[in-house]
């Protein structure tokens, strides 16, 4: 019987799922489907097949996973109908020091509150901050689209870093510091290459004395108390659970897992709810959140599973050990299947969970197996992944964006191309200084 390498069978179900996933086909689906076919013909038995699946269908993880993003979901929903989205909004324009810092802070912030397509929501703002026309449309749908991914990589709400989290089993504290240099990097860049000061802006351009002081007014100092309030109680809330459990944790006598999958979701579960209990003192009400679990929070859990059971019978059936031990015996140094992978993944989904998801399962193994070091192969995989999508015209914060702005997905993408390259080239460095620093 012919015996394909590994390393064939995981890029042909790759493949697949991908080209599925193009041609609309739900990428939860596509990825459990494509687990349960790789897992069978690996050798793996149906009846071990249909296990690994019940044991990650049961896993407390993958059931606390599914209620922190639908508790997450909601509040974004209950934000909006509130009219906290709009105060939020509003109190970043107000209080921005200039128009040009405005215009990168306003989608920045507003992209924390993690919604499909949540650009359309940030872009009205930036279209309203170039009231005197001197920035293009082709400048401002970049800077909309830019600007709203910049905290991608760090950031707790978001379900790709919750995702990622979880796969590595990193501390979410040690993910953040991990790739804390981009959100730096990425905003230095954008303002440098799509928000330069000389852009084709007037001197009356930037926000002058009278409209934004200084000193900010009592009333305005109010407005950006209460704008940032709701979430604030919710990172607030749980950057001081979390530090509290993470003293209290060893002296409890915990098992492990308990005690890691607790530190995970419940800082930030109680932050949500101390979140939304304000949300519904300031709308009157729970009417804000009737309604918050829509269809696509519902397609948000369903990709979450397939992801998970993708990767639950990619493990079962030890298919990334093998490839790393092919690739080793070829030559092909794992680091550059560890990059593309995840890049790849995320132009051919156009979404941060889809890079996650698809690619970390297998990367985790190259990784684990190849003798990389950990924290590494995960930086520059996120780097490559988030890259990925960035350029994706499938990504919907692009075709949004550049629907509002009535400009084309190509006219965006030369305006971003060559600082997401410039960030490629630096997360490159920076991981192989993590590699080296780690040996």
């Amino acid at each position: 019987m012919l015996n394909i390498p590994a390393l064939i069978k995981i890029l042909v179900i790759f493949s697949l799922v991908v080209i599925a996933t193009v041609k609309h086909v739900h990428l939860g689906l596509a990825a459990a489907v494509g687990g349960i076919v790789i897992a069978l013909w690996q050798g793996l038995s149906p009846g071990a097949t249909a296990l690994a699946i019940f044991r990650e269908l049961i896993n407390p993880d993958l059931i606390l996973l599914v209620i922190l993003l639908t508790a997450i979901m909601a509040f974004s929903v209950a934000m909006k109908k509130s009219g906290a989205m709009d105060a939020f909004a509003n109190a970043i324009a107000e209080s921005a020091p200039s128009r040009r810092i405005a215009l990168a802070v306003a989608p920045l912030l507003i992209g924390t509150l993690p919604m499909p397509g949540g650009a359309i929501i940030s872009a009205p703002l930036v279209g309203a901050m170039n009231d005197d026309d001197s920035r293009s449309p082709e400048t401002l749908s970049a800077v909309n689209y830019w600007f709203r991914h910049n905290l991608e990589l760090i950031w707790p709400l978001f379900p790709a870093f919750i995702l990622t989290a979880g796969l590595t089993k990193l501390p979410v504290a040690t993910l953040i510091v991990l790739n804390l240099y981009a959100p730096i990097v990425l905003f230095a860049l954008g303002l440098i290459f799509i928000l330069p000061r000389g852009d084709k802006a007037p001197s009356g351009a930037r926000y002058t004395q009278e409209s934004v002081p200084h000193k900010l007014e009592k009333a305005k100092m109010h407005r950006l108390v209460r704008g940032i309030a709701p979430l604030g109680m919710v990172l607030g809330s749980y950057v001081v659970l979390d530090i509290l459990w993470e003293l209290l944790a060893p002296h409890l006598g915990l098992d492990a897992n308990a005690a890691s999958l607790i530190g995970r979701y419940a800082p930030v579960l109680c932050g949500l709810l101390i979140g939304s209990r304000y949300l519904v003192k300031i709308a009157g009400g729970p009417q804000i959140f009737k309604k918050s679990i829509s269809k696509s929070t519902l397609e948000l859990i369903a990709v979450i599973v397939g992801i998970r059971i993708f990767s639950a019978l990619m493990n079962a059936a030890d298919l990334a050990h093998a490839a790393s031990t092919e690739l080793a015996g070829a030559g092909i140094p794992p680091i550059i299947v560890i990059a593309l992978l995840p890049f790849i993944s995320g132009i051919v989904t156009g979404v941060g969970i889809g890079y996650v998801g698809l690619s970390l399962p297998i990367v985790l193994g190259l990784i684990s197996s190849s003798g990389i070091p950990f924290k590494a192969g995960v930086v520059i995989a996120g780097a490559f992944g988030y890259a990925g999508m960035m350029f994706s015209p499938l990504h919907v914060c692009m075709v949004v964006t550049a629907q509002h702005f009535k400009t084309t997905l190509p006219s965006m993408i030369r305006r971003f191309a060559l600082p997401l390259g410039i960030f490629i080239a630096i997360a490159s460095v920076y991981g192989a200084i993590l590699m080296a620093v780690s040996r």
